[in-house]
């Protein structure tokens, strides 16, 4: 009878704090990305100054940092949030790397993320930063407009 008694109290013990272990996350320290309205309509030939497959362009004034706009191929088009996803804020808008093409920096917390490649553009390569660029969905409509909506 006191060895079911102390195995009942174990499992009492030991249940809740096994159930609070499931919902504890390590990257507590990361912000999530806060949801900001998107509708932008942008002309291929004027907003974005025509890129070339495998460039892309800053449009401000959109999301939480303004917005990249890379070109995956002749009809297809990426648009990431220019804002950096660990640094989460309208100051931290990443920039050009001076040392290599194609990857963008945090000025902030110095995140690096991949902006080449149809595969690789908006993840993240350098940390502190853990997860992707945020994404929008876009499309064409016409010949010459990109439309951006979250």
């Amino acid at each position: 009878m006191n060895k079911q008694f102390s195995i009942s109290k174990i499992r009492f013990f030991f249940i809740p704090i096994l159930i609070l272990l499931l919902f504890v996350r390590c990257d507590d320290e990361e912000i999530p990305f806060p949801y900001v309205y998107v509708d932008a309509r942008l002309y291929i030939d004027t907003d974005l100054g025509n890129i070339n497959i495998g460039d892309y362009t800053f449009v401000d004034g959109y999301g939480l940092g303004g917005l990249i706009i890379y070109r995956k191929d002749y009809a297809e088009y990426l648009a990431f949030d220019r804002a950096c996803t660990y640094e989460v804020s309208r100051s931290c808008k990443l920039e050009d790397d001076d040392t290599f093409d194609g990857i963008l920096q945090c000025p902030c917390c110095s995140s690096k993320f991949w902006m080449t490649g149809e595969d690789l553009a908006g993840s993240n390569y350098q940390g502190p930063a853990s997860v992707p660029l945020k994404q929008y969905n876009c499309y064409l409509s016409g010949t010459n407009t990109l439309i951006i909506r979250n």
